[in-house]
């Protein structure tokens, strides 16, 4: 027999591992959607997984979209549905709710409303990031720039910096059409010598921009 904590050790070591995410690709996931979490709306500043890699997801780019931490944190591993139930209506759909003075069929009746509204903002964001021209453009453009070498900063703190110096410009190749021969515009910034691990907080960003 094994105990419940150590099928649940068990369970985290069978779970799939992340793989690597180049620059480009990371910033392809997190401009989508105009740049926000499609949960919530907030600005973007995070993948999510759609469907779990808990449960039997991928890192393919049609299970990711942009989210906050916020509503990354809270989904955890839930599916979009559980995370709808649990964040929309929280005080019934979790261990211990109870409808109050509202019947049942009519929070799910809420739900089910509200939720098509969710499927339908995921499902446009997942066509927007496996374009393929849009993917070549973020790989054309970041393929070979200093931000993609294995430096100092995390790849969270260089997806934020190069939001910040290139949201015109991917603006306007959205524009455009996402075309490919223009010159890439992070390849002429001239290499930064990082001293020091650069802070988490956007609030330290500033620093770098």
């Amino acid at each position: 027999m094994i105990s419940e904590a150590g099928a649940e050790r068990l369970g985290q070591r069978r779970r799939p591992r992340r793989r690597y995410f180049p620059l480009w690709e990371e910033l392809a996931v997190l401009t989508a959607h105009g740049g926000r979490c499609v949960y919530c709306l907030a600005p973007s500043e995070v993948k999510d997984h759609v469907i779990p890699l808990a449960r039997g997801g991928d890192d393919a780019p049609r299970n990711l979209v942009p989210a906050c931490n916020a509503c990354n944190d809270a989904k955890g591993d839930r599916t979009p549905l559980e995370f709808a139930a649990l964040r929309l209506h929280p005080g019934v759909w979790k261990p211990g709710g109870h409808p109050g003075s509202q019947r049942l069929v009519n929070e799910f009746d809420r739900l089910r409303h509200t939720y098509p509204i969710w499927v339908e903002r995921i499902e446009f964001t997942q066509i927007e990031i496996v374009d393929s021209r849009r993917r070549a453009w973020f790989h054309h453009d970041l393929r070979s720039t200093y931000f993609n070498a294995p430096t100092t900063p995390t790849i969270r703190v260089k997806a934020a910096i190069c939001r910040a110096l290139g949201a015109g410009h991917t603006a306007a190749a959205q524009a455009a059409g996402w075309p490919t021969e223009t010159r890439p515009p992070f390849r002429v910034l001239q290499p930064r010598q990082w001293h020091q691990t650069l802070s988490e907080d956007p609030r330290d960003w500033h620093r770098v921009l």
